[in-house]
């Protein structure tokens, strides 16, 4: 393991897969099993089994995965991991306000569509009914974009308009 190249003096207000606001969040009716492994902050897939899995690839999206503090970290040797070992149960949210990861040489723009690539869940962003090679559309918009901290703030609520 190398050395630390730099410190932050503040906690980072979130990280990928916590929820993002108090809003009501709505989850599958069970916690599904991991097929393979999946990566909190990503969306998944139904697996196998629709009702009983879910996979980081795939082609029917089945929710976000939410961080939740209670995944052990199945490889000692590393100092920490957003991965989530097979046959975990997990939680997987389908409504609700979530933080998701983006990369800081594309930041996305308010109001554009999250992606899901089906091969590992990861997200990326453009507009809404766009076509994204390898990904599908989520139904999930970027209501925030956090720079300081690589995040927006995602969310498949609709807001009223008067």
């Amino acid at each position: 393991m190398g050395l630390q190249k730099q410190v932050g003096l503040y906690y980072s207000g979130a990280v990928a897969g916590d929820p993002a606001s108090e809003n009501p969040r709505i989850y599958r009716p069970k916690n599904p099993q991991a097929e393979g492994i999946v990566t909190v902050g990503n969306f998944v897939f139904e697996g196998t089994d629709p009702l009983a899995q879910v996979s980081a690839s795939g082609s029917v999206v089945a929710g976000f995965v939410e961080r939740v503090i209670n995944y052990y970290n199945f490889t000692l040797t590393s100092g920490a991991t957003m991965q989530i070992p097979d046959g975990t149960n997990i939680t997987v949210g389908i409504k609700g306000d979530w933080y998701a990861a983006y990369d800081q040489s594309a930041a996305p723009t308010l109001g554009q569509a999250a992606f899901a690539s089906t091969t590992d869940g990861s997200i990326t962003f453009d507009d809404v009914g766009a076509t994204v090679a390898g990904h599908v559309e989520t139904g999930f918009l970027v209501k925030e974009v956090r720079e300081e901290d690589g995040l927006v703030m995602i969310s498949n609520y609709t807001t009223a308009t008067a």
